[in-house]
């Protein structure tokens, strides 16, 4: 930042093939005067995946019916190498995936705020939360932005802050792999990243670009016992969520 050493470098996540995303952020965050790096992500439909090791597809098919794809497995091994570089480096990240927008005064404020945030505050989502039925609770006050702690995830990667302790913890527990790396960020009673949120969200999908990650096909319609298998396992989600959040609320 032109007034001064940013606490966070700040990355933008694409794949090597999509130049124009490239040349559209890039141009945005010059303009802004936001230094950034381009980070090489793991294009599922091309390269070797780090994270196939650690995928049970068994499991995934268990809980939900349908494998990941080779998109959504190359989004989840991008984001665990980004983990890895935090942690590696011992350097707090801000990761803008590349067909996002933002607010840039709202941006340059977060990052002057970065100091100030709370230390178990270690992963923080830049945009709005717009999932259903989510409570919102004001965890800190900063200058010009509130940190929120959310009930209930995002379910978005397109933004976020990251220190190596929650990289860390990302790290440790995300064996098995078999859901998207949204959801599994947003499984913060399971991983023990607490999942706050700003208030105004700054970072927003820019709806030109179509995503890149594709999904698996849905070839035939889930049998009977899919379905309660399905139904048990968010059954269990949801009940581990509301035990964690009464824990936390109770402290």
């Amino acid at each position: 930042m032109p007034d001064g050493i940013c606490p966070a470098k700040v990355i933008v996540l694409t794949l090597e093939r999509a130049k124009a995303r490239q040349a559209r952020i890039k141009s945005l965050l010059d303009s802004a005067g936001i230094p950034f790096e381009f980070f090489w992500g793991v294009d599922g439909q091309r390269d070797p995946n780090p994270i196939e090791p650690f995928y049970d597809e068994k499991k995934r098919l268990r809980v939900k019916g349908a494998p990941l794809s080779q998109g959504q497995l190359g989004c989840f091994a991008s984001h665990y190498r980004i983990w890895q570089k935090c942690l590696q480096e011992n350097q707090n990240l801000v990761i803008l995936e590349d067909d996002v927008i933002f607010d840039e005064g709202l941006f340059k404020i977060f990052l002057k705020n970065i100091p100030e945030l709370p230390q178990e505050a270690g992963c923080v989502r830049l945009f709005e939360n717009k999932t259903r039925n989510h409570k919102a609770f004001e965890y800190a006050q900063l200058k010009g932005l509130r940190l929120l702690r959310y009930t209930k995830g995002p379910m978005s990667t397109m933004g976020y802050y990251l220190t190596p302790g929650a990289a860390e913890k990302f790290i440790e527990s995300l064996r098995p792999v078999f859901l998207s790396v949204d959801i599994y960020m947003d499984r913060y009673w399971s991983n023990k990243v607490l999942c706050c949120g700003v208030e105004p969200g700054f970072v927003y999908h820019d709806h030109q670009f179509e995503s890149m990650i594709g999904y698996a096909e849905k070839t035939q319609r889930r049998t009977i016992v899919v379905t309660i298998l399905r139904e048990l396992f968010t059954l269990g989600e949801r009940i581990q969520r509301y035990v964690y959040n009464r824990k936390f609320r109770s402290k």
